[in-house]
């Protein structure tokens, strides 16, 4: 009798062993990949793109891969570094800006210059479309998206604009170095400052206007401190990506791998860019349910400008091309012929 009690203990443990072993090597096949971001949860990069990637891979793989999105800097504060979390491993997948780390980027940032494209999707399908000239600046990750917003529109506190005469003197909020030129060639003064300080500072006078993508109309509320916004003057637009870490990707199984390559790449990076032109439509249109005036400038406004800012803008992609050491005119020539 002992003898029978002993063997069922055994068999007991053994079973209990074996169920171990099964659950342990279910739980090891489960894979959970932490994704970082600097933005709010409901900004439409998480709602539009992050998000939705997430709830793909996990339905494609039924479970067996995940993706745990960290949003507001969670896994480190500063945009600036999203680059460095990616490369180093803090994070596996990391959303970023190109021209924070504007050495590393420099070729991509020819996306950046003003007048190449009437919205974000065109310029989007001019990146992939000539991937081989920038494709070396993610050589220490793998890239899985790459897209661009909308152009800047100009947000004025009390005065239309129409033309080139109409910039001249006012104090304009810039955002990034191509169109502070700009905006001096077109009789502006540009003004550095955060985009969080740009409603107080429009509210107050302290600014005249806002260069800024359609979508921040919303998100800084700038519809409750203008009256005016200018949607088509020729300006520059700005880039994102995700990335991924090399050792990351290179650790999933072949068919994970398949999995993210398949739900990544020009397809997500399309959907980045529809997310911001709907969500600059949404800007647009809180304004002109706000009583702000949209203004579109004519063909001749459009040619004044452009002729108006072709030296400076000439002179600047000269400057980068010297200082990156790169064909910058060949690459933006390359870019505009989509």
């Amino acid at each position: 009798m002992r003898v029978e009690f002993e063997r069922f203990k055994g068999l007991v443990a053994g079973g209990i062993a074996a169920a171990g072993l099964i659950f342990g090597a279910a739980v090891a096949q489960a894979e959970e990949l932490k994704m970082a971001h600097f933005m709010p949860s409901m900004h439409p990069m998480d709602q539009g793109v992050m998000t939705p990637l997430a709830k793909q891979v996990e339905a494609a793989t039924n479970g067996a891969l995940t993706i745990r999105i960290y949003p507001s800097g969670e896994l480190g504060k500063g945009p600036v570094q999203q680059y460095k979390r990616v490369v180093t491993g803090v994070a596996d997948i990391v959303f970023g800006i190109p021209e924070y780390t504007p050495k590393r980027f420099s070729k991509t940032a020819m996306v950046h210059m003003p007048g190449l494209f009437p919205d974000g999707t065109a310029a989007t399908h001019a990146l992939w479309d000539n991937m081989d000239l920038v494709e070396d600046e993610y050589s220490e990750v793998k890239l899985l998206g790459l897209w661009a917003n909308n152009p800047s529109v100009l947000v004025t506190r009390d005065k239309a604009v129409r033309t080139v005469a109409d910039m001249k003197g006012m104090k304009i909020r810039t955002p990034n170095p191509v169109m502070t030129e700009l905006v001096k060639a077109w009789g502006g003064i540009p003004v550095s400052m955060p985009t969080t300080d740009t409603y107080n500072a429009m509210n107050t006078g302290v600014i005249d206007a806002v260069m800024i993508g359609p979508s921040g109309i919303r998100s800084y509320k700038l519809n409750e401190t203008a009256k005016y916004v200018t949607t088509n003057i020729p300006s520059a637009l700005d880039s994102f990506y995700l990335l991924m870490n090399k050792s990351s990707y290179d650790n999933l199984s072949a068919e994970h791998q398949k999995v993210i390559d398949e739900a990544t790449g020009r397809y997500l990076s399309l959907r980045g860019a529809k997310a911001f032109y709907d969500a600059g439509q949404t800007g647009l249109e809180l304004a002109r349910e706000s009583g702000v005036e949209l203004i579109q400038i004519d063909a001749d406004a459009d040619a004044e400008f452009r002729a108006t800012m072709k030296e400076t803008l000439d002179q600047f992609i000269d400057k980068v091309g010297e200082e990156k050491g790169v064909d910058a005119h060949a690459i933006v020539d390359a870019l505009a012929s989509n």
